[in-house]
């Protein structure tokens, strides 16, 4: 005689026990029973992330979410039930921006532990609950639930796992000395708990609200795997889920749809206003006056086409004159016509002295068979511009000879700020491309999103410097030969 197939309760306790995710369902209908539970796929890629740090594949995870994505009842209050109902001995230390808030999240764990289901699920950790107070929860193996927030005290409480749970307030953010107090307490009190350095692990799950906020100070230790789920994508992505499953994500796409589209995300973008959007729900904390562009309106191409394919290929230079550690960067984009649009192709970013600079230049001239070059004229480039007029003429050694190759001395006639601000409009309209991926573009999107409040403006003033040329009268003389005769002007 065949079993009879289990109830389907039952069959989500046993599922719950090794799959997080289906735990994570069962935590939220409790504690939400009136609120519908939509396993949207990002709900999977947090949960897969989180399930790596369980198994000891991952050992440092940052994950940043908008708000009102389930991520504090996911990492705060379920993961460590789970966690504590597979292993009662483990010890876990979770920390948030304060202390109203870190004991809102442990009555929330407190309530699951206790309930009956969880019983069923996890009989002999809930049988083994020998302390439970607001902020401190343990098992008679050794294992508990510390809450602490900013400030408090973890003197004498050891950790396997420590959770960082929003450790700022939005509100607060614009505070220099809070974003310092939030880095000492990560840095001094938390990461000192870890008993065991080798396999001690270190999850942090929040909201961008400053570039120098809590996760970009993480970022820069450069351990962490960083699971980045902006409200609308800004790259195309393939993100993991359990059981070898992935997601694909491209620029554009929805996080949540359903809850969150378009609409609503624009109306809020209203309501906060862009620096407030761009952090809380992009992940991108601009400074306040990084509101020159908005990257989802931005055209991209998907492969970049070999040059044979392309019509012409022009190089723009923006020069720096120094090559110490903190100086400026000499900045050239690679840009092709494909007969419809201005590909961007490549980027190139580097400190050098002048020689090694000219030697750059007329490599990347014979890399890419450029049909012009761009030199902002200013800097070292009053010296460049007369050398790469002597290869265009054949003047000098043979081996430097490039007349296919047509510098030009460009002479802003706006600032920084207005030129590029003049620039995102053919970005928009598909007149000018970048690509979908590519090693460098997201040190270019940073400078993009950021400027003019960015530490450096390099490829914001090679890319505008190109994209007001190509909006000029001399571009068409470069695809339109003989169709007329180039006019005698200063560009």
């Amino acid at each position: 005689m065949r079993p009879l197939p289990l109830p389907s309760m039952d069959i989500a306790h046993v599922l719950a026990r090794t799959e997080f995710v289906v735990f994570v369902e069962l935590v939220f209908r409790y504690l939400n029973p009136t609120t519908p539970f939509s396993r949207a796929w990002y709900i999977e890629a947090m949960a897969s992330a989180l399930m790596d740090v369980a198994d000891g594949s991952e050992r440092r995870l940052q994950i940043t979410v908008p708000p009102r994505h389930l991520k504090s009842i996911m990492v705060s209050v379920a993961y460590p039930a789970w966690l504590l109902g597979r292993k009662p001995e483990t010890r876990i230390i979770c920390a948030s921006y304060g202390q109203d808030f870190a004991a809102i999240l442990s009555r929330s764990f407190r309530k699951v532990i206790q309930s009956d289901w969880y019983a069923q699920i996890f009989p002999e950790t809930a049988s083994s609950i020998i302390r439970d107070t607001e902020v401190d929860v343990g098992t008679r193996q050794g294992g508990y639930r510390f809450a602490t927030a900013v400030g408090g005290t973890v003197t004498g409480i050891g950790a396997d796992l420590i959770i960082i749970d929003d450790l700022m307030k939005a509100q607060d953010a614009a505070s220099a000395e809070l974003r310092a107090k939030a880095q000492r307490f990560v840095d001094e009190a938390l990461m000192t708990r870890l008993d065991k350095k080798k396999t001690g692990a270190v999850i942090a799950i929040q909201q961008r609200l400053h570039e120098d906020d809590v996760s970009a100070h993480l970022s820069a230790k450069g351990a962490y795997r960083h699971l980045n789920l902006p409200a609308i994508a800004v790259t195309d992505e393939i993100i993991p889920l359990s059981r070898g499953r992935t997601h694909v994500r491209r620029i554009g796409d929805i996080l949540n749809p359903e809850r969150e589209p378009l609409e609503v995300l624009e109306e809020l973008r209203r309501d906060i206003g862009t620096r407030g959007f761009e952090a809380q729900y992009q992940q991108n904390p601009s400074p306040q006056e990084g509101d020159y562009i908005r990257w989802e309106k931005v055209q991209f191409y998907e492969t970049p086409p070999p040059r044979e394919r392309l019509e012409k290929v022009v190089h723009s230079w923006d020069l720096a004159s120094s090559c110490e550690p903190k100086a400026a960067y000499s900045v050239g984009s690679v840009w092709g016509f494909d007969g419809a649009s201005w590909l961007l192709l490549d980027v190139v970013r580097a400190r050098l002295t002048y020689p090694d600079l000219l030697d750059r230049v007329r490599a990347e001239r014979s890399k890419w068979q450029a049909d012009v070059i761009l030199v902002e004229n200013a800097s070292v480039g009053h010296a460049l511009v007369p050398q790469l007029m002597k290869d265009f003429r054949g003047e000098g050694e043979r081996r430097h000879h490039a007349v296919q190759c047509r510098p030009y001395a460009i002479k802003p006639r706006l600032g920084k700020a207005d030129r590029f601000y003049a620039s995102v409009e053919p970005l928009y309209t598909g007149a000018c491309k970048l690509p979908r991926s590519a090693p460098w573009l997201d040190v270019l999107r940073q400078e993009m999103l950021t400027f003019p409040a960015s530490t450096y403006d390099d490829q914001v003033d090679s890319v505008s410097q190109f994209i007001a040329w190509s909006q000029g009268r001399r571009v068409d003389a470069l695809l339109n030969p003989g169709s007329r005769r180039e006019p005698r002007r200063r560009d």
